[in-house]
């Protein structure tokens, strides 16, 4: 009788969870690559490269929500009056070509739509919200030599990114997948913003 008992107990709460879908908690990695400019006169796209660790929540078919911890090391040109060289400025001519580099890590929220799928297939509608902190600051011209700032030293240390794409998604096996999503990134907040198109190849894994 306790043997019987405890059979539809374990059947019972076997049919528990796989009601409630059992896997809706997923850990994932990624990669990016990045094309960078700087709004302003004669700017200049570069490459950048991140990549980072993210905790992804996914209960309900068509829609779920990621937030991780990003790295993000950002390049541009562009014509800029040379302050944080300490240089006097006389006259509007005194602007030069001005190389800057950026590192940041940043805490990104995306909400993801699967609006489409199909078989193992699945289109993605991504839009992110990112907060930033400035960990170093690049500033190089063949007129005044090159300048390094830390996050202490750098006027606004904070910055805020939005970013909007369309991508693809592939279910590699039961719990796990590989998102391809490209964007457009902006941020609207910082001493120098950054706009960007970006490649995000992520691998996410239930746990959960």
């Amino acid at each position: 009788m306790r043997t019987k008992k405890t059979f539809l107990l374990m059947l019972f709460l076997g049919l528990g969870f796989a009601a409630r879908g059992q896997i809706n908690i997923y850990l994932g990695g990624s990669l990016n690559g990045q094309y960078n400019w700087i709004r302003g006169d004669e700017h200049t796209f570069e490459p950048g490269f991140g990549g980072g660790l993210s905790f992804v929540y996914w209960e309900y078919e068509f829609w779920f929500i990621k937030a991780g911890l990003n790295y993000s090391y950002k390049s541009a040109a562009r014509l800029a009056y040379p302050d944080m060289f300490e240089t006097l400025i006389e006259s509007p001519e005194d602007k030069v070509i001005i190389d800057f580099t950026e590192q940041t890590l940043s805490l990104p929220v995306t909400v993801y739509l699967r609006p489409w799928e199909k078989g193992n297939n699945a289109l993605l509608v991504a839009g992110t919200v990112e907060m930033m902190s400035v960990l170093k600051l690049n500033q190089q011209s063949e007129e005044f030599g090159e300048i390094n700032l830390n996050a202490s030293e750098a006027k606004t240390w904070t910055k805020t990114n939005l970013g909007f794409g369309v991508g693809y998604q592939r279910k590699l096996q039961k719990h796990s997948y590989l998102n391809l999503v490209p964007s457009f990134n902006l941020d609207v907040r910082g001493y120098r913003a950054y706009t960007g198109f970006m490649l995000s190849v992520e691998y996410i894994l239930g746990v959960y």
